[in-house]
């Protein structure tokens, strides 16, 4: 069953969602043999994305999301992994589209488009390998001189990743907005596999 939450920033979001899969989660195995609880398609709508972003009982610090997650979107080098988010959106396939450009340059010549978009899944590989994006599909909106970002993620842990995500998100849509000389302005994600680990079920259940 979809959920929906409005959210006044990351924290507060975060602990809502966890919350919630932990007293209404479904029970699953999911394909790696790991037991989750899960709900489908959780949508979080973050009114102030760049306040309380980290919260104490989360498993990294503010210093760790800053100095790991603030530019990843953003890096285009691979360091040798199957895949970076950064590489899939300044350097997506064999011509080396870079997407983060293209949004600034959309949005610069056409504040009104819905055309601002960037997406990170490559079917020709990723139907034949095992490590896939997560965060798979960007939608950047402008109103009233602000741009609003809409994120689309295919599978989330939402216990350690989720904050995670929305700091680096965050970072990307403040240099979008920097860019084109707007302001940055409201997330919002949608989680279509919400999921909490059992690892961590101990931990969330105190949130």
């Amino acid at each position: 069953m979809p959920i929906y939450i409005k959210a006044k920033n990351p924290v507060d979001g975060w602990k809502r969602a966890v919350r919630n899969i932990m007293q209404n989660g479904m029970l699953r195995v999911d394909e790696r043999d790991v037991e989750t609880r899960w709900c489908d398609n959780v949508m979080i709508h973050i009114c102030n994305p760049y306040v309380n972003r980290v919260s104490d009982p989360y498993p990294f610090s503010e210093k760790v999301l800053k100095e790991k997650y603030a530019t990843q979107l953003l890096n285009p080098d691979r360091m040798e992994f199957d895949y970076t988010y950064g590489e899939r959106l300044n350097a997506w396939g064999d011509g080396e589209v870079n997407q983060i450009d293209y949004v600034i340059e959309k949005l610069k010549t056409s504040p009104k488009t819905r055309r601002a978009v960037a997406t990170t899944w490559d079917p020709r590989k990723d139907t034949v390998c095992d490590e896939v994006p997560c965060l798979n599909h960007f939608v950047f909106m402008s109103r009233d001189n602000t741009i609003d970002l809409s994120v689309m993620i295919r599978s989330n842990d939402m216990y350690g990743a989720w904050l995670a995500n929305v700091y680096g998100i965050a970072e990307l849509l403040g240099f979008i907005a920097e860019k084109t000389t707007m302001r940055p302005g409201r997330i919002t994600t949608l989680s279509v596999n919400a999921h909490i680990y059992s690892h961590d079920w101990e931990q969330a259940s105190e949130v």
